[in-house]
């Protein structure tokens, strides 16, 4: 108690030296529509900190002024503006459509569901619903330095809809990608506008102060910040991954945290796995997720649809969820490489600026972790490719009459033409079907003849 109370005495003499000696130095300052500036001392002058619980402060432009002519920061920026990463609002749906996009049905009957994995939402707070029950633990307010409060309730309805998807599931069965991870609301903001520093101090408290493993931020800022980037460096060297929006302009415009290259940058899709108009594109784009009217909890207890890549996010959080869950000793590297490896390819080979590696394929990452085959999401799957032809498998005990359906499509997944031809599958038998040329990007669908009922589907880019 000494020992503090002298660090309080000496803060307060610094502020009474600066107040008195400095008040005639003129204004100096990077951005003069600025009114708070975050600042990180110098080594030997950290003492002046009025807060230990973050290694940066958020003082005044003047006071910013004042330090900077004693030398006494190691750098310092105004303090940004950043958003929530939603798009247009929507209405209730039933189809939960984005889960059988990104194939979790697989993970699901494995029982990989995410169990002990903590997820911190970054955003603006989540409130109870039923389809997150007790697995929404307590959290805390970042949005200014009087931090660390309980009040995490979400006012805006965003939060609440992350949450769902990563972690929704009650009697209408999964809405999220890891049903049984659990979620940690750290709040930094009541509305679409949040701060950088915010931002920042949610990283902090959700690694230092709740344990998290992975960070989920629907949100991001154009421009880069020093405070952010620190931030995310923390988070992994803590081995914590974060998951970021990359923004909704539809532009080559770079979204920060997305833009930092330890951070899993991702975009959305369409129902038909068609790259959003309003996803950006450029180099932050790692993987894409459904992000146009997916279904998820809304902050009044009911349900909503949800557009934007914000909502690409918390699917992608919930399936690195899923594979911490099977093997919690996975560095932030071994993850991104996971879910790279295991997408499915649009757009260009390999990587591209619109689809990144390209679509989420929870079952997939999983089979590239375990080992193991991926069970087949439905009564037909296509096996791997031997030869020149590929083979289409019955999973059922009995015949199935199915129409066949191969459509080509171009680098930016717009259908050019579809084909087709009926075939009869015997029980847990298999039929030869050639595959289009080399070089083509095309997808295969077989329906029931009698209700054109899906049934199995795939899509390839050579």
């Amino acid at each position: 108690m000494r020992v503090r109370s002298k660090r309080r005495t000496a803060r307060l003499l610094a502020a009474v030296l600066l107040a008195g000696t400095l008040a005639a130095i003129p204004a100096r300052a990077a951005d003069d529509t600025a009114t708070d500036y975050i600042i990180k001392y110098k080594q030997g002058a950290a003492w002046l900190q009025s807060d230990d619980r973050w290694p940066f402060e958020v003082v005044s432009k003047n006071t910013m002024q004042r330090l900077r002519f004693l030398g006494l920061l190691e750098w310092y920026e105004p303090d940004g503006v950043g958003e929530l990463l939603d798009d247009a609002p929507a209405f209730y749906e039933p189809e939960q459509w984005n889960l059988d996009l990104v194939q979790a049905s697989g993970a699901f009957r494995s029982g990989h569901h995410g169990g002990g994995v903590r997820i911190g939402v970054v955003d603006s707070g989540v409130n109870p619903h039923p389809d997150l029950g007790d697995r929404l633990l307590p959290g805390c307010n970042c949005m200014d330095d009087n931090a660390k409060t309980e009040d995490t309730a979400d006012n805006y309805g965003h939060g609440t809809k992350v949450a769902g998807l990563i972690a929704g599931a009650g009697e209408r069965g999964y809405i999220g990608v890891a049903p049984e991870a659990e979620i940690v609301p750290l709040k930094v903001t009541d509305g679409k506008e949040l701060t950088v520093s915010a931002i920042c101090r949610a990283i902090y408290a959700g690694i230092d102060d709740f344990g998290c493993n992975i960070l989920n931020l629907s949100l991001g800022v154009t421009g880069e910040f020093e405070a952010l980037r620190e931030a995310v460096d923390y988070a992994e060297a803590q081995n914590v991954t974060i998951v970021s929006a990359v923004g909704n302009a539809g532009r080559t415009t770079v979204y920060y945290p997305a833009g930092y290259e330890s951070v899993i940058g991702v975009g959305a899709v369409d129902q038909n796995g068609d790259i959003s108009s309003r996803s950006n594109h450029n180099e932050s784009v790692f993987l894409t997720a459904p992000g146009v009217d997916v279904r998820s909890t809304a902050y009044a207890g009911a349900y909503s649809l949800c557009t934007g890549t914000s909502f690409a996010v918390p699917q992608v959080s919930g399936a690195t969820a899923v594979l911490l869950g099977i093997d919690p000793t996975l560095t932030p590297a071994q993850l991104r490489a996971l879910l790279a490896r295991s997408a499915v390819d649009r757009g260009d080979e390999d990587w591209d600026a619109y689809y990144g590696y390209g679509i989420l394929n929870v079952a997939g990452s999983v089979a590239a972790l375990t080992g193991e085959e991926e069970p087949p999401d439905t009564p037909c799957s296509f096996l791997p490719e031997s030869g020149p032809a590929r083979e289409l498998r019955n999973n059922t005990d009995a015949p199935l009459d199915v129409i066949y359906l191969l459509a080509a499509y171009d680098e930016r997944g717009v259908c050019l033409g579809v084909t087709s031809g009926t075939l009869t599958l015997p029980a847990h038998g298999t039929v030869a079907i050639l595959p289009p040329p080399d070089g083509a990007r095309y997808g295969q669908f077989v329906c029931e003849t009698a209700t054109m009922t899906p049934l199995a589907k795939e899509r390839k880019t050579p």
